[in-house]
């Protein structure tokens, strides 16, 4: 038998991303719209919903990374 490819579970893709994010971080972090993508500055990194947040990006296909800049530690998404 083969196997069956791995389908990302995205519920709904027509979602706003942006939103989502938002919605997922609270008060743990901040959004903004950075060249066609996402920078997320992360306030709480205890509190951080780190796996919801990198599984919305990558099931949507975007290029992750995450770097530090100075004291604060930033997630850059980019398509």
């Amino acid at each position: 038998m083969a196997a069956q490819p791995h389908i990302p579970p995205v519920t709904n893709p027509n979602v706003d991303v942006a939103e989502l994010l938002r919605y997922t971080m609270g008060d743990t972090g901040d959004v903004q719209e950075f060249m066609g993508g996402f920078r997320i500055k992360i306030y709480h990194a205890k509190a951080f919903p780190w796996d919801q947040i990198l599984r919305a990006l990558l099931y949507r296909d975007f290029r992750v990374s995450v770097i530090r800049h100075k004291a604060d530690i930033l997630i850059e998404a980019r398509v």
